[in-house]
């Protein structure tokens, strides 16, 4: 890393100077910022896995983990106070950085420094409770400069500790009261201690290299900083009172910010080993590192809006399954559902009708409901209550009818079995389609709405079956050596799309009707999810997991123009 992009990083002015918006950053950002518990059994830090930067909570096992504050703005910085009553971190909901507080469980949001208090926009960033709660340091641009500032725990008797003309900022707390913080006065940046009014300003770590991000072990013996000394930012840990820093943190990866836990055993960090910043657990000799996060997340079942513009799909990247949109090309993520399980399989209804889709939300048994809802995920209502799991939602080409497969627990099996039904958009009317001893899935609409394509499995294998809508009856569409399954009519219902693993691997097909002819679109992508056309029937959005994780893909009808539109690892720092 070189200096200057150090020195940012460091800074942080160049995100957050006037409040204005931060440009777009590597992606992998992800997973940075930890910090501990008074009761050693959670880490607060934050994310960028939405776009936007947010907190979460997780255990230091990896476990539990769950969002802290939904915001549509970007929260940073957090720092637990030593009672375990209240978090503060930075945010820029207001258009400037401020500093606020929030509960563990989420509640309480409470601002401590307000915009235009002083002349001109400003910020206010890197809170540090102090061992007594009482006081919060932070630096801020208020009078011009980067500074350390110093105010009580709700916000008043703000002041000023340093001033100097390079950038102060990063402040931490020694056990006895004292601040150490990182500052560039000397055209580099360095890691400096004073007293908690400000006085006596002396190095700590001056090395060949930049430093900064110190924090004083629970015992006041030790500080560990970050630094490129080495030529690649290590951890460091020397004694508080001097002396020669030893690294903790491999040179083979960049390592920044790290936590003391209260009983002083454990260090929290973050790290790029991995190819991504995760939160990391060691020791605080170095020893035990272990990794406890994993920012990658699931996209998948991507569906086309009427007008083409926009994609509708679920992610994993807020913990659990939610419904999402994007921009055709891919960015601009718009969260749509929150709730607990697995809302997924969204389906854009025609005509500006809103979407449908699955969840358990109103479930205390397993059982999986049909929902609607606008596409801006307003005015979400249940379409119909039954016992099962109701899922794969596929509206009809006139919008009045969905529909969906229901699955029944068999215990003996320890499986589902499905059956295909019929539901008014907007509920009752409902009417069972099948009735077999085997399973029919996945259904998806004739373009003249009077028959449905399906996958089941009457002789062993999964093959494509139609079923005409007036008469009853099912027919076979394509037999194969392989198993097809999801299959999607294209608009002008010439041709099924479907996946299968005839060849091995579970990739996206393409069937001629008229012709029986079968042409291969993607090779490796483990495709298994039902493909959405555009409107012009010359592109498909599928789901595939070649990368180890699902992703959103677009591809020609003709298998050209190969694209991935979601990386996993999407975020913003």
């Amino acid at each position: 890393m070189n200096v200057i992009a150090f020195v940012v990083l460091f800074l942080g002015a160049a995100t957050g100077l006037a409040g204005q918006s931060r440009p777009p950053a590597p992606p992998n950002f992800l997973n940075i910022n930890p910090s501990w518990s008074p009761d050693g059994r959670q880490l607060v830090f934050e994310s960028s896995r939405t776009g936007r930067i947010g907190l979460y909570l997780i255990g230091p096992d990896g476990t539990n983990e769950r969002r802290l504050v939904h915001s549509t703005a970007d929260d940073s910085h957090p720092d637990w106070s030593p009672d375990g009553s209240r978090i503060v971190f930075d945010s820029n909901r207001d258009g400037v950085w401020n500093l606020y507080t929030v509960r563990p469980d989420g509640t309480g949001l409470t601002r401590l420094t307000h915009p235009g208090a002083v002349t001109g926009p400003t910020f206010a960033r890197h809170p540090a409770w102090s061992p007594d709660g009482r006081w919060i340091a932070f630096d801020s641009d208020r009078d011009g400069n980067e500074e350390v500032y110093l105010m009580a725990s709700d916000g008043r008797e703000v002041r000023r500790l340093t001033n100097s003309p390079g950038r102060d900022g990063h402040p931490a707390w020694t056990p006895d009261g004292r601040i150490v913080f990182g500052s560039a006065r000397n055209g580099t940046s360095d890691v400096w201690i004073m007293n908690a009014d400000g006085s006596d300003p002396r190095p700590l770590a001056t090395g060949p290299g930049q430093e900064a991000g110190a924090e004083v072990s629970p015992d006041g013996r030790w500080v560990v900083f970050f630094s490129e000394r080495g030529g690649t930012s290590r951890l460091y840990r020397m004694p508080l009172t001097g002396g020669e820093p030893e690294p903790l943190t491999p040179d083979s990866a960049t390592s920044y910010e790290s936590a003391w836990s209260r009983d002083g055993r454990q260090l929290a960090f973050y790290s790029d080993r991995g190819g991504r910043f995760e939160l990391f657990v060691m020791d605080a000799d170095g020893g035990n590192q272990r990794q406890v996060t994993d920012g990658r997340y699931h996209n998948a079942w991507p569906q086309w809006s009427p007008d083409g513009r926009r994609i509708v799909f679920a992610s994993t990247r807020d913990g659990d399954w939610e419904i999402y949109t994007m921009a055709a090309g891919g960015g601009d993520p718009r969260r749509l559902t929150e709730s607990p399980g697995r809302d997924a399989h969204p389906a854009f209804l025609p005509r500006g009708g809103g979407l449908v889709f699955q969840s358990p939300r109103h479930s205390s048994g397993g059982d999986v409901d049909l929902f609607r809802m606008a596409v801006d995920g307003s005015g979400v209502t249940r379409i119909l209550v039954a016992e099962g799991f109701d899922g794969v939602p596929v509206p009809s080409p006139d919008g009045r009818r969905i529909a969906f497969q229901r699955g029944t627990y068999r215990a003996a099996t320890d499986d589902y079995h499905w059956e295909l039904y019929l539901v008014d958009s907007a509920g009752g009317g409902e009417r069972r389609l099948t009735n077999n001893a085997w399973s029919s899935q996945v259904p998806s609409w004739s373009p003249d709405g009077g028959r449905l394509v399906f996958f089941a499995n009457p002789e062993g294998r999964d093959q494509l079956q139609t079923l005409d809508l007036r008469t009853g009856r099912v027919r076979p569409l394509h037999r194969s050596a392989g198993n097809d399954r999801a299959p999607s009519w294209s608009p002008d219902g010439g041709r099924v799309a479907f996946t299968s693993d005839r060849h091995g691997t579970d990739d996206l097909y393409l069937l001629d009707v008229a012709r029986g002819r079968v042409t291969r679109l993607t090779r490796g992508l483990v495709v298994r999810a039902q493909a959405s056309w555009s409107a012009d029937g010359r592109r498909l959005l599928f789901s595939g997991s070649g990368t180890g994780v699902e992703e959103v893909y677009q591809v020609g009808a003709d298998g050209t123009g190969l694209r991935r539109l979601t990386t996993g690892t999407e975020g913003r720092r």
